[in-house]
């Protein structure tokens, strides 16, 4: 039976996730993004316990995680770049920790 982590969250005030981009575009990758940490990771959160920031431009996309969460190096990370590398074949995609 393969271990199951439970993320353990300071209590803060929900941060609402800094969005831009196009509106119907962002929520397919939030919603991506999402059932790729529940497939992957095992994580159900509600997405401002997870997402910080999510820029999507002309060529570029940029995902900041929650710091709690492992950031840049944890396996939320990992799951970010790769659910966005499959869904934006041809976009830059930069992953990192969001500041406090």
């Amino acid at each position: 039976m393969p271990l199951r982590t439970i993320p353990i969250l300071p209590h803060n005030e929900p941060r609402t996730p800094r969005l831009s981009g196009d509106p119907a575009q962002l929520r397919r990758v939030v919603d991506a993004l999402d059932q790729a940490l529940l497939a992957r990771i095992g994580w159900r959160l509600p997405v401002n316990a997870w997402l910080r920031e999510l820029r999507l431009d002309d060529g570029e996309a940029f995902v900041a995680i929650s710091p709690e969460l492992g950031g840049a190096c944890g396996p939320s990370a990992e799951v970010a770049f790769d659910t966005l590398r499959r869904l934006l074949p041809d976009t830059d995609i930069y992953v990192g920790a969001a500041r406090g």
